[in-house]
Parts: C-alpha cells; structure tokens; sequence
C-alpha cells in the first residue's frame, strides 16, 4: 500500500475521534452553561489542540510517503492535501482555521475568548472535523485495495 502506515492513521484517527467527543459532550450544554464551567473550557481547548496536532501528523505521514512533501507548518500541511485532493478545498480551508485557534490556546496571543472558540466550534468546527477523518478513512481505504 504504497508504504502508508495503517495502523498509526487509524490510531491517530481514534485519538481524533475520542477529543472529537470530548468536544461535542462539552458544547452540547449551550453556550452559557459551557463559558460557565471551566473544567468544560480546558477540555474543548486541549481537545483542539490535539485534533489538529494529531491531524497535522496524519496529513504530513500521506504528503511524505503519497507525494514526496515535506510541509514545513501546519497549515501548510492542509494546503497540500486540499492541492492534491486528499480532502476538500472546504475542510482544507476549516482546518486552517482550526490551526489559527490552535496557536491562539498554545501560543496565548492575547487572552483566549472561549465565546470564540464556542462559536466556531458549534459552528463548522465539529463539521470539517468530521468530514476529515471520514474522507482520510475513505482516502486509506482506496488505497489499500
């Protein structure tokens, strides 16, 4: 199969789906309830940060082993994949965007708005994560046959 480690994207994308749950049981509450519980607020953010880091390495292994490229940033690792077709122009582009917030919970630019992070998580955050992980299923999928 073209040299793709299985077994670690299929690990990966377990670990993607556990904080992907994390994330939906915490904002299921509304917003008010979630801004109100703290323990729910460092839950989603680190959930976050692990999906697009567990991401970024699922996306960096298939650009290195598919298509012979070295990403040098996260989102450009996301740029590729949309490139070459490995996912949408649409998740490409909502990843990207989860990759800004990413840096803004790691990296603390300025106080974090966790009304923010809500917002666009409920919005087409829990989407894109979704569809991400079906469509490298998928992606896997076709080329093992």
């Amino acid at each position: 199969m073209s040299g793709l480690d299985v077994r670690r994207i299929e690990r990966l994308l377990m670990e993607m789906e556990e904080a992907f749950g994390i994330i939906s049981s915490s904002l299921s509450v509304g917003e008010e309830s979630f801004l109100s519980d703290i323990k729910s607020i460092y839950a989603v953010r680190y959930a976050i940060v692990k999906i697009v880091e567990t991401a970024s390495l699922i996306g960096a292994h298939i650009l290195e082993i598919q298509y012979g490229i070295a990403a040098e940033t996260y989102s450009d690792i996301f740029e590729q994949l949309g490139r070459r077709g490995v996912i949408s122009p649409d998740i490409s582009d909502g990843f990207r965007r989860l990759v800004g917030l990413r840096n803004l919970i790691v990296r603390r630019y300025w106080v974090i708005d966790d009304s923010r992070i809500y917002r666009e998580a409920t919005g087409n955050g829990l989407k894109i994560i979704r569809e991400f992980i079906e469509r490298i299923r998928r992606y896997v999928k076709e080329r093992a046959r």
